[in-house]
């Protein structure tokens, strides 16, 4: 679905990312993680070919062909985005948002068909928002915003949704309900998913695959067991981390250590 090979990318001469090599087949999941400045973001524009400037050297490829030949509105049918909570908040309604997602399907007129009235529509009952879909994206709280931009990126049918720290600046009970949400549409509806997050239990409990990055350079990409037998996190961050197990579930859990 996605392949990354020495791929660097260079703004006003410095450089943000070097050298990335990684795959992400169609139906996985991919966390990437690293500290504040490590190119995560970058790594995500780059995806979707929103960078203005800067210079770029190797390839990547997307169901097998050149990111360049792709045009905008092609793109748009293959990739979404889902971005930071927190940001800027469209004027809009939550369904003439999801609308608005249908952008790479219309004809010149703009005018929604049938199966564009379907797509939103499922993608409201998907998501559980369809008792909001007349309200303003302003009045709703952080949690329900954010599940609006999932289910945009939903009713945009791509292959492939890119998700920007979703639940940074969520509270834990509005983080654990994007995150359920999250793995519901990416295990029962295989839809492949590449997710920038500072929460490193996040990409623990996905159990798909683990992109560690630190300074835009690659220290890491594989499973999650591989990662914690080894002093990734250590390297990439700084800081020393312990790796518990979780009395409920059993799985392993991380912990900065104070």
């Amino acid at each position: 679905m996605l392949h990354v090979q020495q791929f660097s990318f260079v703004l006003e001469d410095i450089p943000i990312l070097e050298c990335l090599s990684f795959t992400l087949a169609k139906g996985e999941y991919l966390s990437v993680i690293g500290p504040n400045g490590a190119g995560k973001s970058t790594l995500l524009k780059c995806l979707m070919r929103v960078h203005e400037q800067g210079s770029a050297r190797g390839e990547i490829r997307l169901k097998g062909c050149l990111l360049s030949e792709y045009d905008q509105r092609r793109l748009a049918a293959l990739i979404s985005y889902v971005p930071q909570a927190g940001g800027w908040i469209p004027p809009f309604t939550v369904e003439e948002l999801l609308r608005l997602s249908r952008y790479p399907y219309l004809s010149a007129g703009g005018v929604l068909r049938r199966t564009d009235l379907e797509a939103v529509e499922k993608a409201l009952c998907l998501t559980d928002m369809k008792k909001l879909a007349s309200r303003r994206l302003a009045s709703l709280s952080g949690g329900e915003r954010q599940k609006a931009f999932v289910a945009a990126a939903l009713a945009q049918e791509t292959e492939i949704i890119l998700l920007d720290e979703p639940a940074s600046f969520l509270d834990p009970k509005h983080t654990a309900e994007l995150n359920r949400l999250i793995r519901v549409l990416h295990r029962e509806h295989g839809i492949t998913m590449l997710t920038v997050t500072h929460d490193l239990n996040h990409p623990v409990c996905m159990e798909g695959k683990i992109l560690v990055l630190r300074q835009g350079r690659q220290l890491f990409f594989g499973q999650a067991q591989e990662m914690l037998q080894g002093n990734i996190l250590e390297e990439a961050f700084s800081h020393q981390f312990t790796c518990f197990q979780h009395p409920g579930t059993g799985r392993p859990m991380l912990l900065a250590e104070a």
